[in-house]
């Protein structure tokens, strides 16, 4: 079952691939919107000098961190549930439902996104300068705990895609979910969360877990304990991830749960 999984993403990815003309395009209107931020970050960086305490390359650290794993999110969750309110309504889905596959993994691996890889290079590039000139000495432990922090913090982007897409199943339209409590609400991420009040914090850490996705692990590479919550936050992000991810699958089946067929 898996080398079947395995051979429907393989599919979808190349096929991306096929039209290299159209690909390229989307790499270089990727590279120009997450450069234009990345850019607009640096000036006002080079304006004050520091935010909240946070120097210029700290900064940039968070913003490597939340690029790279909302573009890990996005290659396998982007492609199903970014457009799920439309697969509903023109009755795609029921097709899906026909098949002997487990329903969720068949929506990821058919519409794997290979729009992503110019966010990888800008993302690598800016954590691994940053690393570099912050003078950050990484040890194999310290590289796993990497892995693993941006591993969680991917769980905890593609947990916001799900929960802000699924209530498409009642609705059939949460595109203002998905702007309103995902979106716009990950732009707090461009810098520390310390920087806000406490009801802000709160909410980006106990209600909706944004902030576990780069403020939170980026402090233990960096030696700092800052934020209204203990210092021991720092180490839970992968915990966080898995436990997100579990919640938004099962409000998947929910929703899954709740379907009624277009009858087309």
């Amino acid at each position: 079952m898996l080398s079947l999984y395995t051979a429907f993403a393989k599919i979808a990815f190349f096929t991306q691939l096929e039209y290299r003309g159209q690909y390229f395009m989307r790499m270089v209107a990727k590279i120009l919107g997450w450069s234009t931020g990345f850019i607009m970050l640096l000036v006002l960086l080079k304006k004050f000098h520091t935010i909240g305490g946070w120097g210029i390359y700290e900064v940039l650290l968070l913003y490597g961190f939340e690029v790279l794993s909302y573009s890990i999110a996005g290659t396998f969750c982007m492609g199903g549930f970014g457009n799920l309110p439309g697969i509903i309504r023109q009755g795609e889905l029921d097709g899906i439902l026909t098949k002997p596959v487990n329903t969720f993994v068949y929506l990821v691996c058919t519409r794997i996104s290979a729009g992503y890889t110019s966010n990888y290079v800008i993302a690598l590039g800016i954590i691994v300068f940053c690393i570099e000139r912050l003078e950050i000495s990484l040890t194999l432990s310290g590289m796993i705990w990497m892995f693993f922090d941006i591993l969680g913090a991917s769980l905890i982007q593609a947990s916001g895609f799900m929960v802000t897409t699924v209530p498409a199943f009642w609705f059939y339209k949460s595109d203002g979910l998905y702007r309103l409590f995902y979106k716009n609400l990950t732009e707090f991420l461009k810098y520390p969360l310390s920087i806000y009040n406490r009801g802000i914090q709160a909410f980006l850490t106990v209600l909706l877990p944004y902030g576990f996705i780069n403020f939170y692990p980026v402090q233990y590479f960096l030696n700092r304990e800052e934020g209204m919550f203990a210092p021991w936050f720092q180490y839970l992000t992968p915990l966080v991830g898995l436990c997100a991810f579990t919640g938004a699958y099962l409000f998947w089946l929910k929703g899954l749960h709740a379907y009624q067929s277009t009858g087309s």
